[in-house]
């Protein structure tokens, strides 16, 4: 039992120690991971948010300006004068009768000097124009005279050219009139087209008639080799019909005596009608063959023909009944021999066999002996529309039409031609020259008239000598003042009171054109100017009420916007009226205006707005789960800014809530789901 418990006792021992160290490693875990986020928490960049409020988002205007005066005078002098001394700065005050600035004495006398000597010149000019007026004058009447004796001597010759011209134009024509008087014959166009048709159609209707002589003739030709092929194979079936005719005959003798007498009757009987029937039909070749050839050839030639054509039927008969007959001969042998079978009646029957052959081939030679008339009748034809062709062409070469011949007629012609060509050509040469003698004599008439015209033309408005005058006045008017200022020994004095606004001269140099000094009008209040920017003028406008504090004065004072202008920058201009004997020119000051706007439902602290093109955006606070627990991290938003002003910044609702929290502050530049370590306000 001891033993039980201390190994209990042991155990449990060892249990707790095993927990201790399991615990130790918790807390050792747990110690990392707090250093680890702190570690990683201190990295992050701290941010300070805000929630969007509720707010009026005002705007107020402020800016620097200076006043100038409302109205100033100039202080002018004399133009080119040396400056000597000044003795006033700008803004200083004077009197009417101080002096402002001196002119240099010594220079000023080479003025006056210079200006009598440019008085003198400007005097003898006016004199030497003078006498230059009578002298021009007097050429003038000369140009006149010469002008006109000019035009009389133009029209003289001119007319001469132009009567010689039209006397050569009328030569001319006269040379082309009895030349069209003395006409050639022509052939006109028409007659010639119709006479080379005629030649044209007789030719090619020659050509027609020669092309239908050879047709027929190859027709012809044609005809006759199919009548000498069909007589040639009419001869072979006449040789044939002989030979079969032969072999029938001793076959049927030498099968008589075994058949019986009828079969020999009926075998008679079929060789008389078979040769009946060929007589028949040569009888009727012959006079089929000497109708035919009595029309076109004499009597000897029909003569032979019928002999030929009989002989030739009777030959193709003969061969065709001797083929047939030795057919049925050889039948009748082998069926003789043949002592196997019983022999009847009808066998001896076979020996009459060639009286249907017999009466094909006279069948046959019918056909033929048809075609062959035919084609005897085709070459008839043929031969007698050959002569006729033949009697048309010997008439159409009697009948020749001349071939036309116009080139006599043609040289003729043209050397009419040619001549009437250039008669023309003359005529339009002398006419042409007419004409230009004519435009040349218009022309030159024309120009010594506008030449007497240019010379009696009145002379030209000539203010010379008045603007002589005049400049001959106004050096003696810069003389006398040259000459006051001189008196009042170079000293510039004011004529009023005032305050000294603008100084454009500097010791040593020249007087211009231009005011030389600029002095306040006391009798108009001075001006207090400023400028805004494009996006200040949306709450400036003119006659709007502003507040401005000059330097030196412990309060503000509120002046009306009276001028209000747009500047080169892209801004406005903006003078306001001071009240009376407040401020000078060239002091500064302090202008502001303040307009509240719409109460806006969200608004936030212009840091928290952020722009980048043209787009605003913001960066909202947001929870996640992360390695190391719960951690923050930024979030871009893109918003729509409704208002701002240099403090806050109105946005469009449904962006975000009231309640969101909004990054304000960032220690470094934020991105988009970054990691932040938001900072206790």
């Amino acid at each position: 039992m001891m033993e039980k418990d201390e190994e209990k006792l042991l155990s449990r021992r060892r249990m707790e120690k095993w927990i201790k160290i399991f615990l130790a490693f918790l807390a050792f875990v747990w110690l990392c991971t707090i250093i680890s986020k702190s570690i990683y928490v201190s990295g992050l960049p701290r941010v300070r948010t805000d929630t969007a409020s509720k707010k009026y988002v005002e705007h107020v205007v402020r800016t620097d300006g200076i006043v100038t005066a409302g109205g100033e005078i100039a202080v002018n002098t004399q133009a080119g004068l040396r400056v000597d001394k000044i003795f006033v700065q700008q803004g200083d005050e004077v009197q009417a009768g101080d002096v402002l600035f001196t002119i240099d004495t010594a220079d000023l006398a080479e003025l006056v000097s210079a200006k009598e000597t440019e008085l003198s010149k400007l005097e003898c000019n006016l004199s030497d124009w003078q006498v230059n007026a009578v002298i021009d004058a007097q050429q003038k009447e000369v140009a006149i005279l010469w002008a006109k004796e000019d035009y009389e001597t133009a029209d003289k010759e001119t007319a001469v050219a132009k009567e010689r011209a039209k006397e050569a134009l009328e030569k001319a024509e006269a040379a082309l009139g009895r030349h069209l008087a003395d006409t050639v014959p022509y052939t006109a166009d028409n007659a010639r087209r119709e006479a080379w048709d005629a030649y044209h159609d007789w030719v090619n209707k020659g050509y027609s008639i020669s092309d239908k002589i050879a047709a027929k003739e190859r027709e012809i030709q044609d005809l006759e080799e199919q009548l000498a092929e069909l007589e040639n194979r009419t001869g072979k079936n006449d040789v044939k019909d002989m030979e079969t005719d032969g072999q029938a005959k001793v076959l049927s003798g030498a099968a008589g005596g075994l058949a019986e007498d009828s079969g020999g009757e009926n075998t008679a009987d079929n060789a008389n009608e078979a040769g009946g029937d060929t007589e028949g039909n040569t009888v009727g070749t012959e006079n089929s063959d000497t109708d035919v050839h009595t029309g076109n050839h004499d009597e000897e030639t029909n003569t032979g023909d019928i002999d030929q054509d009989t002989e030739t039927n009777n030959v193709e008969i003969d061969e065709e009944s001797n083929t047939d007959d030795t057919g049925s001969t050889d039948t009748e042998i082998d069926n003789t021999g043949n002592t196997d079978g019983p022999h009847t009646g009808n066998e001896g029957s076979d020996i009459n066999q060639p009286a249907p052959v017999i009466k094909e081939h006279q069948s046959q030679n019918t056909a033929d002996e048809e075609k062959r008339v035919e084609l005897l009748n085709k070459i008839k034809k043929a031969n007698q529309e050959l002569l006729a062709l033949r009697d048309q062409l010997t008439k159409h070469d009697r009948d020749a039409v001349t071939q036309p011949d116009y080139s006599a007629e043609e040289a003729e012609y043209d050397a009419w031609q040619n001549t009437k060509l250039t008669l023309e050509e003359n005529v339009q040469h002398a006419k042409e020259s007419y004409q230009d003698a004519s435009y040349t004599r218009e022309v030159t008439l024309r120009q010594k008239l506008r030449e007497i015209a240019s010379a009696e033309t009145t002379s030209r408005a000539d203010s010379t000598a008045a603007l002589c005058e005049l400049d001959i006045k106004q050096v003696q008017k810069q003389i006398e003042r040259l000459r006051a200022i001189s008196q009042q020994k170079g000293e510039i004095r004011a004529e009023q009171d005032g305050i000294v606004s603008k100084i454009q001269i500097e010791v040593g140099s020249r007087t211009s054109d231009t005011a030389a000094l600029l002095l306040t009008d006391p009798l108009r209040p001075c001006q207090f100017k400023f400028s805004i920017t494009k996006e200040e003028g949306k709450y400036v406008h003119l006659n709007d009420t502003v507040e401005v504090k000059l330097n030196g004065q412990s309060k503000a004072t509120e002046i009306t916007v009276d001028y209000f202008t747009e500047n080169t920058q892209g801004g406005y201009d903006i003078l306001c009226m001071l009240p009376e004997h407040m401020g000078q020119p060239g002091l500064s000051g302090t202008v502001q205006k303040s307009v509240q706007g719409e109460i806006q439902e969200l608004t936030l602290p212009v840091e928290a707005v952020f722009e980048e093109t043209g787009t605003f955006y913001i960066y909202t606070l947001n929870e996640k789960e992360g390695i190391l627990g719960s951690e923050y991290y930024a979030e871009k938003i893109k918003v729509q800014i409704k208002d701002r002003n240099d403090r806050y910044a109105a946005i469009e609702s449904g962006t975000i809530s009231k309640d969101t929290k909004v990054i304000t502050y960032a220690t470094e530049e934020l991105k988009q789901g970054q990691s932040v370590r938001p900072q206790e306000k």
